[in-house]
């Protein structure tokens, strides 16, 4: 079986690489670009961003949003975390992850990549260590109305992000590529440098399940629309399929704890990976230049495009964007500085 997807609109040439891309419920596309900037789109005009936000002072490394799309996290380079109001383009909180500790008798975290909890009960991050960050979000400050200080580029008032923390060390790694919740927010997934996948039970903080399938840093993780399978990318050139539904409750063995599937096609590092909102698909972009997309039942490739230059990221209409079906639109965007969407054929 093959499938075909037709190269769509662009947005202008950017700045600078695009290095993150998000698709929201509530319809809105997200980008971070290495220049720094969060850009909001309209997917339907491609012309001109909605909103244009420097609030990261490097480039921007991750993007996270909440089930709503109402509000996203974008982490750059310096550790820099923002919280944004994606509806009306405003900063409702800022850390600086490097220069302050997360608990008593904890060191500084870093930030490199970030996650929103789904329905936005707290957030999470992690870089240079093996350590996850979780800190609970103040929700009268994250739906209160925007200050002056907290929108400016000269404060960095915390804002809804300046909850209580918590460390949890894994013992896995030095330095964390990659941190997603599962859509049901019980779960948190890691991927390291080394090559590991932890999952974390979001209640009780604790590591439930370690994968060791690959052998090289793993840049990207994410999981199906149910929560129950978890997938990954890596500079192996390999994605990897997991069942995350019988890990064990010590994270060092048991059943559920290892590949279900390996899918091989990239010829470089695989530095995106995303599923489709119905979980038949899994579409992923890599250093190779290559789009695939894969029949996850199947675990196939059913379709490859080629593109103008590494594809960092992807990202796929949720359902409730607009009137075409699950599955059947995504986006990708990279160092050809442009997001391009793609659209199923046949699609009206």
């Amino acid at each position: 079986m093959s499938l075909s997807y037709l190269q769509q609109e662009s947005t202008p040439i950017l700045p600078d690489s695009i290095w993150a891309l998000k698709w929201t419920s509530s319809n809105k596309l997200l980008s971070g670009s290495a220049d720094g900037h969060l850009r909001i789109w309209d997917p339907t005009e491609l012309s001109k961003p909605l909103y244009d936000l420097t609030s990261n002072p490097l480039a921007i490394s991750s993007i996270s949003t909440d089930s709503s799309g109402r509000y996203g996290l974008s982490t750059s380079l310096d550790g820099t975390v923002v919280l944004v109001d994606i509806e009306n383009g405003e900063v409702r909180g800022r850390v600086e992850t490097g220069r302050e500790v997360v608990g008593e008798g904890e060191k500084e975290l870093p930030a490199f990549t970030s996650a929103i909890h789904p329905q936005q009960k707290c957030w999470a991050w992690s870089g240079r260590s093996s350590k996850v960050a979780i800190r609970s979000i103040d929700q009268d400050l994250i739906s209160a109305e925007s200050q002056e200080g907290v929108n400016g580029d000269s404060s960095n008032k915390k804002g809804g992000l300046g909850g209580d923390g918590k460390v949890v060390d894994t013992g896995k790694g030095k330095f964390g590529m990659d941190v997603q919740f599962s859509p049901d927010g019980q779960s948190l997934a890691l991927s390291t440098e080394q090559g590991q996948v932890i999952v974390i039970d979001v209640e009780t903080s604790s590591v439930v399940a370690t994968y060791t399938s690959h052998n090289k840093a793993v840049r990207t993780i994410t999981w199906s629309p149910d929560s129950q399978w978890l997938y990954s990318g890596s500079d192996d050139h390999l994605i990897v399929l997991y069942d995350v539904r019988a890990g064990s409750s010590s994270g060092v063995g048991g059943k559920g704890e290892g590949a279900v599937a390996m899918m091989q096609g990239h010829q470089s590092w695989v530095l995106k990976v995303d599923a489709s909102p119905d979980g038949k698909l899994l579409g992923s972009g890599g250093a190779d230049s290559m789009i695939k997309l894969w029949d996850v039942g199947q675990r196939a490739c059913v379709s490859t495009s080629t593109g103008n230059s590494e594809i960092w990221g992807i990202a796929w209409q949720p359902t409730a964007s607009d009137t075409f079906a699950a599955g059947k639109q995504f986006v990708v965007g990279g160092d050809d500085r442009a997001i391009t969407l793609f659209r199923a054929a046949g699609s009206v």
